[in-house]
């Protein structure tokens, strides 16, 4: 096996542990203790594990852990889906609060 870089074929001097990569010291992020790969790669959200798709609505990348498939194409991060449910609940408050001020001008009218 040899012990060329993934990216550049320079002399590998790291083993990434996320993705198994041999990489050299330019490719390598020693802060984070990954290859730039997998640095590039990483969720967004949980900065833990490699992504496999960006939230539809703000556009994060994110891993299976932190998105939700919303159908067979689309995933959605945990934080818009709260926002949105909480804007969908104001929204239907309001619609409630309006049918009951509407009711009482037509009891009276």
């Amino acid at each position: 096996m040899p012990n060329n870089c993934s990216f550049c074929g320079e002399r590998a001097r790291f083993k990434c542990p996320l993705c198994s990569r041999l990489v050299c010291s330019t490719h390598y992020d020693p802060s984070r203790g990954l290859c730039i790969g997998c640095v590039e790669a990483l969720c967004e959200l949980c900065n833990g594990s490699l992504s496999i798709a960006r939230c539809i609505y703000c556009g994060r990348l994110g891993c299976d852990r932190c998105l939700v498939q919303l159908d067979n194409v689309r995933r959605a991060c945990r934080e818009c889906i709260k926002v949105r449910v909480l804007r969908i609940e104001e929204a239907r408050r309001g619609l409630e609060r309006l049918r009951e001020v509407t009711l009482r001008h037509f009891k009276h009218a």
